[in-house]
């Protein structure tokens, strides 16, 4: 028996949207120092926990998750003119990564393309 085994749906579940919820509504994808065990610390619950549950709804891992969210984000800040005098490394802080290149790969490794491609792509 594997460890995911001891996961109900319904526990799967309720830690999935604690951790979207905890992410994207109290943003703290913004935080460079979220992990898997901060939110499992806020929640009160096992890191493997948010890793099981994570797993089991998307298919991928937490890492990944926070990086499509923090990516998500980005594209937002990047096509919003209010953020055209930024710098990417500025947008990139603004949504949580803790330096340029960690924003950069994981820009192009999600979107197919750097930040700077995909601003020009978008700009008005």
């Amino acid at each position: 028996m594997s460890y995911l085994d001891h996961f109900s749906p319904d526990r799967v579940a309720r830690i999935h949207i604690e951790v979207l919820r905890l992410l994207q509504v109290e943003r703290l994808y913004r935080d460079a120092d979220t992990t898997a065990r901060r939110l499992a610390e806020i929640i009160g619950c096992d890191h493997r926990a948010i890793s099981a549950a994570v797993s089991l709804s998307t298919g991928g891992n937490f890492s990944t998750l926070l990086a499509k969210i923090r990516i998500q984000e980005a594209c937002r800040l990047l096509r919003d003119e209010k953020y055209a005098s930024h710098n990417l490394e500025e947008i990139g802080l603004l949504c949580g990564f803790s330096s340029r290149q960690s924003f950069y790969n994981a820009f192009s490794k999600i979107m197919g393309g750097t930040p700077r491609q995909y601003r020009q792509r978008h700009a008005s």
